[in-house]
């Protein structure tokens, strides 16, 4: 299962826990004048079902802010924050916020606070300032008393961490929410940290993870009164069950679950992903026409959500549909509207990881710094004890030094090696270890923009690599991408850039180089990947590759973006002409 819930993971029992640590139930109505604490439960209810109908609510609450208690005032400011953000004033919500937070010490409440602050900043887009919000929130953590405010901190900080692709991350908080159960802290929490487990394992592809935790968490849900998270948790195995080829058995309980979100959520992200992945098992089972219903109902409720990663991934089944029933235009449609939403989330999540990047380092660099004021500190002490004796003054000052310059040189080693750290992962592919797609982008793009030349793009594709990850396992399938890689740079020149734009596909960019040139280049590559002895990974199987080629002529190409387009063209052709061959894009 692909990483589709970048921005929203468990959105749904997130909205939930704040709902219940804020203190919302389901009002009492009566004739009878309301006090001060029932309007808030009333207004907090009212948030939850109607947003619009709050404003009033809280007009009429402000008259009474004179008579608010501390902890009235405090609930007052949160639910109004809420407000904002049900209605989209981001800004309005975020001044408000950090207006109040100042006054606020209890940690349950701050870390409410601080989750209206982390969830505004991020729809805004200001991705570092999000992330320091909800690492401020996790810091307060083991301070805090209330169960449902620990989870709800842990499920903001798994979201923000999934959403960077950072599983580990993830995976390290989902283990610290099942903890709080372990620890006495009830069934709900075992529900939502096995739930969290599933899916990250699942974004990992960890599927011998995942599969055996889902029978506990339904328990778990179930006993725990959390029937949407058990629904949730029936969605996610129906899709590994149709991504790891039990296509009948999924698609029968992914029908069966769609019935069942129709009575709790139809606004879920999982229904959308559920109605994708039921579309791509009909395509396996060759019933196009059900597998075009249940894509574009999967598209359109994409597009109605704006939840453009899921409407990138339904694009591409539409697009595999279309092809398969000879609508070629169609295809090509949905593969522009694909590659166009390809790059909308790669501009995103590269904003993304560059302000995790920041914030991570700002952090490190600030222990550093607290450790080095720390040694500071234990140096000065050292030193108050030894100016006792005044024949050490020497001694003392020369140690002082050495311990001195140690503690700066390490510190200032350690960061410089934090730095190339963090430079590196963000410009290579962990698995392959050439440049990832964001940096290969950049660098190709500086070739277009600093020179005149002609300049080449080659695309490739491996053949058939789902059928090697499926039938061989996904260890395999890494086997494959790591040695087709170290084949393709032992021939490349050092002007020559190589770099995974996602999945099975590569680039390579030719500065200087003719469509000519570059077919002859392509086709060695080709030979080469074609002559791969496989049995090293422990199989004997083929790889061939498909390749596309375009060439910026200062003509009809001219950018790096119409020559990437024009060269994405030409490999289609290669994989339309029956694979393993090179197309020049004409």
């Amino acid at each position: 299962m692909s990483a589709l819930l970048c921005q929203s993971l468990f959105r749904i029992y997130t909205s939930l826990l704040f709902a219940i640590a804020a203190g919302t139930c389901l009002p009492v109505y009566a004739e009878q004048k309301l006090s001060v604490d029932e309007q808030l439960t009333l207004l907090s209810a009212t948030l939850n079902n109607s947003p619009e109908k709050s404003v009033e609510m809280l007009t009429q609450l402000q008259a009474l802010k004179p008579i608010f208690s501390e902890k009235q005032r405090e609930r007052y400011f949160l639910l109004n924050a809420s407000s904002l953000g049900f209605r989209g004033k981001q800004a309005e919500r975020i001044a408000l916020v950090k207006s109040f937070i100042g006054q606020v010490s209890d940690p349950d409440s701050r870390i409410r606070f601080l989750y209206e602050l982390s969830e505004a900043y991020t729809v805004q887009g200001d991705y570092e300032n999000a992330l320091k919000a909800n690492y401020e929130s996790v810091l307060l953590v083991p301070k805090s008393v209330n169960i449902n405010t620990k989870i709800s901190a842990l499920q903001g900080a798994i979201n923000i961490s999934t959403s960077l692709l950072a599983y580990d991350e993830a995976m390290a908080y989902a283990d610290q929410m099942y903890s709080i159960w372990e620890q006495g802290g009830g069934l709900f929490a075992k529900c939502y940290g096995l739930a969290n487990r599933i899916e990250i394992s699942n974004l990992r592809r960890d599927n011998q993870l995942a599969v055996p935790l889902v029978q506990d968490a339904m328990l778990a849900c179930d006993a725990g009164k959390r029937p949407i998270i058990t629904l949730i948790v029936k969605a996610l195995a129906a899709i590994d069950m149709i991504n790891n080829g039990q296509v009948d058995k999924g698609i029968n309980v992914g029908l069966l679950l769609l019935g069942e979100f129709s009575k709790a959520s139809q606004t879920s992200d999982y229904v959308t992903q559920l109605e994708e992945a039921i579309a791509r098992g009909y395509i396996k089972k060759g019933n196009l026409a059900l597998a075009e219903q249940y894509a574009m109902r999967a598209y359109q409720r994409a597009t109605s959500e704006n939840a453009v990663q899921l409407r990138e991934k339904a694009s591409k089944t539409l697009a595999v549909i279309k092809r398969a029933q000879g609508q070629l235009n169609s295809s090509l449609d949905y593969l522009d509207i694909n590659l166009m939403l390809k790059d909308k989330i790669l501009g995103e999540q590269l904003n993304k990881n560059l302000a995790y990047q920041r914030v991570k380092f700002d952090i490190q660099d600030k222990a550093n710094q607290l450790t080095l004021l720390e040694q500071k500190n234990k140096i000065l002490t050292v030193e108050k004890v030894l100016q006792k004796g005044k024949n050490q003054n020497l001694l003392l000052w020369i140690t002082l030094g050495m311990v001195l310059f140690a503690i700066l040189a390490a510190w200032l080693l350690r960061t410089m090696q934090q730095k190339s750290t963090f430079r590196n992962s963000s410009q290579v592919d962990g698995l392959t270890q050439v440049s990832n797609r964001a940096h290969f982008i950049v660098c190709a793009t500086k070739i277009f923009q600093t020179t005149n030349d002609k300049v080449t793009l080659v695309i490739f594709d491996m053949d058939f690599f789902k059928n090697i990850n499926d039938t061989f396992g996904h260890a395999a399938g890494d086997w494959v991408l790591k040695t087709v890689c170290q084949t393709v740079k032992a021939q490349l020149s050092k002007t020559e850039i190589f770099g995974r734009l996602g999945g099975e596909e590569f680039a390579i960019c030719l500065p200087a180089s003719t469509g000519q040139d570059a077919l002859a280049i392509a086709e060695s590559y080709r030979v080469a990947i074609a002559a791969i002895d496989t049995s090293p990974s422990g199989f004997s199987f083929l790889i061939t590759a498909s390749f596309g080629i375009a060439t910026r002529d200062n003509g009809e190409l001219c950018s790096f973006e119409e020559t990437l387009a024009a060269a994405d063209k030409a490999l289609y052709c290669s994989k339309n002409g029956g694979r393993n061959r090179v197309s020049v894009y004409q």
